[in-house]
């Protein structure tokens, strides 16, 4: 767990990588290896490889990591990370595949 994130070798999870940076989530999120290095977020560098979602409201799956992205706060009410519903729905999956790849 004390080593940097991989690249994503899969061309959808690269193109997530790229939405996670230019959507700000580098801002608030650090992802060791990256540019991002935020610290209000969970480090999100091996979030991948957890058990869940959402301090454990979501199974750590694709479709659950697009659902938190997009609705944070009607699946969490209260949370401070700002819900992305804005976001097209193939920019949701890449996003959501780029952070399962963080192994």
């Amino acid at each position: 767990m004390a080593r940097p994130a991989s690249s994503p070798a899969d061309p959808v999870a690269a193109q997530g990588r790229e939405f996670f940076f230019a959507n700000g989530c580098s801002a608030c999120h650090a992802v060791r290896g990256t540019d991002a290095e935020g610290v209000v977020g969970p480090d999100l560098t091996h979030v991948g490889s957890r058990l869940s979602v959402g301090a454990g409201i979501l199974p750590n799956e694709s479709e659950a990591f697009a659902r938190w992205i997009a609705r944070t706060d009607r699946i969490k009410p209260g949370v401070t990370m700002p819900h992305f519903r804005m976001l097209p729905p193939a920019e949701l999956s890449a996003l959501a595949a780029y952070l399962e790849s963080l192994q």
